[in-house]
């Protein structure tokens, strides 16, 4: 076997552990994850495929090829996280591949390696792998859209796979998996005059009778069981978490390390220098840069910041790009050793980390919550393995061993993954309800009610599949509006011969309450109120 061909089977052997583990460790994080788990969950024990209900509410998302897929590995694998979680870590090692297959097509394997680990050991890739969303495998999808119009323009069979990727998008997510794909490649025939590559892809037969079947099948499909499903394609809900213009940016800027500065020269590097007369070897470059920069739109304004995953394996493949280009120029200068291009990466690189350490992770650590301050001292060591990156690239530069930079740089994105274990496992410890609801899964009988008191965690559901009553809960993005709970209702509901569980976070006040109230369970963040005590 040939020595790189043993490298790639190291790198995605690797990549395959850290993605998946710990996948299952850590409990649901509320909102966003319990939604999607507690859709799952619906689908896979009711049977119900074209209802999204989040507990005994309709949801109204979209992704439903996603929540089949995930309830189909409930059925498999078992009630567990790790079930929920485990298309969004195919996701992860699929969109790693994607940017091997670009790099590889674009320049060789052994590049190809190097892209697939800057995209699997990005931030951003990870932490969406790590959490029960269509985001990873929306992206897989998409970049499998892009690889297939590269390699499309030398084989008209690989056109296939841009129709059969785009419109499976359609179904794991929505609108924008099948649209996005065709916009970038549509901008970038104008920006490049490359009309006849985008003629040839557009009405390939094989494709458009695949993207026909995938597509039409799916809506036919929809308006037979629910049509109310596809009015609901135009509506957009937001992510219950992480929806906010700045937090997309923080986001975009964690889920670049360790190469930040580098993805950044790669895109000014690849710029045409007119997009009038763009030369042929720099047209793969420009198609890369079109991509980046629509998805990064849509990411950044569409209020769900997980969607700016789907520019990491193209940005990763155009920094991998940039990266073998300088090591060659700096190697075939006739002697001459300028390493102007190297010295101007590696001072991006450092600025960009610069204004990251300075501005941005204080600007997190004062904005954050109490519960999420303290998982920051997991990004410790991460910080650290930047700081001894930089050294050592800045040391190859100095002394001209251009090489060793790419190893360094890989060396450094994988072990970037390793602290974010802790994070994943501190945020859980402050953020989920499992330990709770898994007693509450023991104790509550038929017949008994569980109310959440100033919550609104739809992880509950997850673990306990009861639903809840919600009183003085913030509502959630996307999912129906609940009739208010008042105040003498839950005094009547109390006061009832029903066994009642409240759920209180510790820092909460409850008003008082009428009648006998124990205290069954107390934990450092809940305290589990019933009015009536002992075992039924």
């Amino acid at each position: 076997m040939r020595p790189t061909r043993k490298a790639t089977l190291w790198v995605f052997a690797i990549l395959m552990f850290l993605l998946f583990r710990g996948a299952g460790d850590h409990a649901l994080l509320d909102p966003i994850e319990g939604l999607n788990a507690s859709v799952t969950l619906n689908m896979a024990t009711r049977g119900d495929l074209f209802v999204p209900r989040a507990g005994d509410f309709f949801y109204t998302g979209k992704a439903m090829g996603f929540w089949w897929l995930s309830a189909l590995c409930l059925k498999i694998l078992g009630w567990s996280e790790a079930a929920v979680r485990f298309w969004p870590v195919i996701g992860g090692l699929g969109m790693a591949a994607g940017a091997w297959f670009i790099a590889r097509r674009l320049k060789s394997e052994r590049v190809a390696n190097f892209a697939a680990i800057l995209t699997g050991s990005a931030l951003l890739t990870y932490a969406a792998s790590q959490i029960a969303s269509p985001h990873t495998l929306y992206s897989l999808l998409t970049t499998g859209a892009l690889v297939g119009f590269i390699y499309g323009t030398s084989d008209n069979r690989f056109f296939l796979l841009t129709h059969a990727a785009s419109a499976l998008g359609f179904i794991a997510y929505g609108p924008a998996g099948l649209l996005l794909p065709w916009l970038s490649f549509l901008i970038y025939a104008y920006a490049t005059g490359e009309w006849n590559a985008l003629a040839d892809a557009l009405f390939y037969w094989p494709g458009v009778l695949a993207t026909i079947f995938l597509v039409d099948g799916y809506l036919v499909l929809m308006y037979m069981n629910h049509p109310a499903l596809l009015a609901l394609m135009r509506y957009m809900p937001r992510a219950a978490a992480f929806n906010t213009f700045g937090n997309a940016l923080l986001f975009l800027a964690f889920g670049a390390f360790p190469w930040c500065g580098i993805a950044g020269y790669a895109i000014k590097d690849a710029l045409p220098l007119t997009w009038r007369e763009v030369r042929p070897h720099e047209k793969n470059n420009a198609l890369l840069v079109i991509w980046i920069a629509v998805f990064s739109f849509f990411g950044l304004f569409s209020g769900d910041a997980f969607l700016i995953t789907a520019v990491i394996p193209p940005l990763a493949a155009l920094s991998s790009l940039c990266v073998a280009k300088i090591i060659e120029e700096s190697n075939n200068n006739n002697g001459n050793n300028d390493y102007d291009a190297a010295r101007r990466m590696m001072i991006w690189e450092c600025s960009f980390f610069g204004v990251f350490v300075i501005v941005v992770l204080p600007w997190f650590y004062f904005g954050a919550t109490a519960s999420l301050r303290g998982t920051l001292l997991s990004l410790v060591p991460w910080i650290g393995i930047e700081c001894l990156f930089l050294a050592f690239g800045l040391r190859c530069v100095k002394k001209r061993e251009m090489r060793k930079i790419m190893l360094q740089l890989s060396v450094a994105a994988l072990l970037s993954l390793l602290p974010l274990a802790g994070v994943f496992d501190l945020l859980a410890e402050n953020l989920s309800i499992r330990p709770n609801a898994l007693w509450l899964k023991e104790e509550v009988k038929t017949g008994d009610k569980i109310v959440q008191y100033g919550m609104n965690n739809p992880s509950l559901y997850f673990y306990t599949a009861r639903e809840s009553i919600l009183f003085e809960a913030r509502p959630l993005s996307g999912v129906a509006e609940r009739t208010p709970f008042s105040e003498k209702a839950l005094v009547e509901t109390w006061e009832g011969p029903a066994r009642v569980f409240l759920i209180v976070a510790q820092s909460d006040k409850i008003r008082p309450l009428g009648g006998s109230v124990h205290n069954v369970y107390d934990d450092a963040r809940y305290i589990i109120l019933s009015n009536q005590n002992g075992k039924k």
